[in-house]
């Protein structure tokens, strides 16, 4: 058992000896990556995110207050944009049936003067074709006359010639 004594102290002798070795390497490793160093710089990381949180969260909170109050007179707001769009509905469509009105009228005027001057024209037309149809009738009168009348002939000769005498140019 003497053997079995020493193989345990043995043992236990060379578990330290690379317990020791392990442990120096730990430490050798620890300082060399600066362990402490970076859970310090991870923990100011962590605060400056939580106090940047925050600075967040009050930003967002004044400004939902800000939202908030602007949304407050919303509907009266609404409500005064849909009357004053009423009323400018309305003036534009009393303007659009007064000038509709005023355009009518002249429509009319003008159709009425139109008419008037047509009838004019026509009346005027009338009395050409009257007074051609009228000296057409006259002269075939006057021809027939002549035609039976030849001293008529020469009696409006006569009187022609004394009208001309009396002209004077």
């Amino acid at each position: 058992m003497e053997n079995f004594g020493e193989i345990l102290n043995y043992i236990g002798r060379t578990n330290l000896f690379n317990f020791l070795i392990f442990l120096s390497i730990i430490i050798f490793l620890v300082k060399k990556i600066d362990v402490s160093g970076k859970l310090e710089s991870a923990k100011n990381g962590i605060a400056q995110n939580i106090e940047n949180s925050k600075t967040a969260k009050s930003d967002s909170e004044s400004l939902l207050k800000e939202v908030e109050k602007s949304v407050e007179n919303l509907e009266e707001e609404i409500e005064a944009i849909i009357k004053k769009s009423e009323n400018n509905a309305r003036l534009v469509g009393d303007k659009i049936l007064e000038d509709a009105r005023s355009l009518a009228l002249s429509v009319k005027d003008n159709s009425v003067k139109s008419a008037e001057a047509r009838a004019g024209h026509l009346k005027n037309d009338i009395l050409k074709r009257a007074m051609k149809a009228s000296v057409e009738v006259a002269k075939d009168h006057i021809l027939s006359e002549l035609g039976r009348n030849s001293d008529l002939h020469n009696r409006l000769i006569d009187e022609s010639i004394d009208a001309l005498d009396g002209v004077v140019l």
